[in-house]
């Protein structure tokens, strides 16, 4: 019987062996390229705003443990004439030769609220 719970002991180590490093491996850090940016225009134009948001982002290769992270917030407000928004976001990542470990691909995330709201008020002459 005791030989029995041994062997028992010893297979639930060998199991846990196995989870954790498979967790571990799992666990790898991967690149993360993100961009964040707002556009706006609150004013008295009855003209939806012309906007253009370029992103570009590149990866090449494995990649891991770095960030690149940008944010921008353009807006307008007051006035009643037409307006105009450009945006233009470069991201890289190079893969470098010297690293020893494998990384994974790479996160890219992009979000880019573009909101325009009319203010009567500024029609208004005084």
């Amino acid at each position: 019987m005791k030989l029995t719970g041994y062997y028992l002991s010893l297979l639930s180590f060998s199991g846990l062996l196995i989870v954790g490093s498979s967790v571990n491996n799992s666990a790898m850090a991967q690149c993360v390229q993100a961009d964040v940016g707002v556009q706006y225009n609150i004013s008295g134009s009855e003209e939806p705003t012309e906007r253009s948001n370029d992103v570009d982002m590149q990866s090449n290769g494995d990649c891991r443990g770095n960030a690149s992270v940008t944010t921008g917030v353009q807006g307008n407000q007051g006035g009643n004439g037409s307006v105009r928004q450009d945006r233009t976001v470069r991201h890289r990542f190079e893969d470098s030769d010297n690293d020893a470990e494998a990384g994974g691909s790479t996160v890219q995330i992009q979000t880019n609220p573009q909101i325009d709201v009319y203010n009567p008020a500024d029609k208004l002459n005084y």
